[in-house]
């Protein structure tokens, strides 16, 4: 499988595990995404020696098959070009690291996204917490 293909497939998997439609994602739940899926493309791209600019266009290319909008993807990449990561997002950015480790004996999804939906979002916790 391709590096994209995988990255891909890595995100659909975490995606359907958080059990929400995409398209119901607010700025804070796709902000959540989008430092999970930087990890994930981070720790890809280090593994396989890429540059920099390999990682960014693995970056854009997982977030818009997300459906992450295009502003919100070079708002994450300016922040790290100026090395403006906050703790939050380098939270998530370990969580989203450690666990696309474990894609590989984990196809389905790791349910490291859904956790850091846990830890994060107001409007998942408010969804969850109203279906119990």
């Amino acid at each position: 499988m391709k590096i994209k293909d995988t990255l891909k497939a890595w995100s659909d998997a975490e995606i359907n595990l958080v059990a929400q439609d995409s398209s119901t994602f607010d700025y804070n739940d796709r902000w959540i995404i989008r430092w999970y899926f930087f990890g994930s493309c981070d720790i890809c791209t280090q593994a396989m020696e890429l540059s920099d600019n390999d990682f960014q266009y693995f970056y854009r290319e997982t977030l818009r098959h997300i459906g992450i909008p295009n502003d919100e993807i070079e708002e994450s990449i300016g922040v790290w070009m100026l090395d403006k990561i906050n703790q939050n997002e380098m939270t998530v950015i370990e969580r989203g690291a450690l666990n696309f480790r474990q894609f590989k004996d984990n196809p389905n999804g790791v349910g490291g996204l859904k956790e850091c939906f846990l830890k994060f979002s107001k409007s998942y916790n408010n969804e969850s917490s109203s279906e119990s």
